[in-house]
C-alpha cells in the first residue's frame, strides 16, 4: 500500500460515521471514464469490507446497464452478511433508490456506474458526497482520473484509488501523488491478485476467500482510508 496518508489516524477509538458531517446514510459513487479500472470490483469489496468493520448495514446499487455489480450480488446466494441489500436501477431512477436504501436503514451505499464522463453520471454525483475515482497507474489513466475528477470539483469530495498493475510501489506512489493534487484525497492502491475475478465470479471477496492474504489485507487498509475521509468530511 501507498505510505500516502491523508487525515489523522487516531489511536484512542474509531469514529462513528453517524458523527461525520454528513449525517445520515452515506452514499458513496465509484465512477471512472474508462472501463477496466475497477469500479465494480472495489464497490462489491468496499461493501463487504464495511460491513464486516462495523458499519453495517450496508446497500449497493447498480446503475451500470450490464448490472456487473448486481449479478455479483445475486450469487452471493443472500444470508452471507453484507451488503444487505441490492438493487439495479436506471440512473434516472438513482434518487429514488438512494432515498429507498436510505429508509430500509443502510448506513451506507455504494454506487457502481457506467463508465463515462462526469455528464453522463451527474445524477449519481449529486446523490453522493464522495466519488471514488479508481485508476491504473500508468500515464494515461492518471490523466483520465484527474479530468475526471477536475469535473466533479465543487460537487463532491474525491477519493482516488490506484489499482496496481504490479507489486512496484514507486511506480503506483508516483500516480498517488499526481492524483491527489488538488484535486483530491490519495486513498492508496489495491495491488494486482488473479483472486479478485475467481472471487468476483463466485460472489465473493478476496477477503472471504483467502482472509490472509495480501489482496485482503490491501482492501482492508483502503476502506480504513476511506473511512477516514468519511468522518474528516
Amino acid at each position: 500500500m501507498s505510505n500516502v496518508v491523508p487525515f489523522e489516524r487516531r489511536a484512542a477509538g474509531r469514529p462513528d460515521l453517524a458523527g461525520s458531517p454528513r449525517r445520515g446514510m452515506l452514499a458513496i459513487v465509484l465512477a471512472s471514464a474508462m472501463t477496466g479500472t475497477g469500479k465494480t470490483m472495489l464497490a462489491a469489496h468496499l461493501a463487504v469490507e464495511a460491513g464486516r468493520g462495523g458499519d453495517a448495514p450496508v446497500g449497493i446499487l447498480d446503475t451500470d446497464p450490464k448490472g456487473s455489480l448486481a449479478e455479483w450480488f445475486r450469487r452471493r446466494h443472500g444470508g452471507i452478511g453484507q451488503p444487505a441489500h441490492a438493487a439495479h436501477v436506471d440512473m434516472a431512477d438513482l434518487a429514488e433508490a438512494v432515498t429507498a436504501m436510505a429508509a430500509r436503514g443502510c448506513r451506507l451505499c455504494f454506487i457502481d456506474t457506467p463508465s463515462g464522463p462526469a455528464e453522463a453520471i451527474a445524477p449519481a454525483i449529486e446523490a453522493v458526497g464522495l466519488v471514488i475515482v479508481p485508476s491504473d497507474a500508468d500515464p494515461g489513466g492518471t490523466a483520465d482520473a484527474v479530468a475526471l475528477a477536475r469535473s466533479i470539483a465543487g460537487r463532491a469530495t474525491v477519493a482516488f484509488v490506484t489499482n496496481g498493475r504490479s507489486h512496484s510501489g514507486e511506480k503506483t506512489g508516483n500516480a498517488l501523488a499526481a492524483l491527489g493534487a488538488g484535486l483530491g484525497w490519495p486513498a492508496g492502491m489495491v495491488r494486482h491478485a488473479d483472486l479478485y475475478p475467481l472471487a468476483m465470479t463466485a460472489g465473493r471477496t478476496v477477503g472471504e476467500c483467502q482472509p490472509e492474504g495480501y489482496a485482503a489485507a490491501d482492501i482492508a487498509e483502503l476502506w480504513a482510508t476511506i473511512r477516514g475521509i468519511l468522518v474528516a468530511g
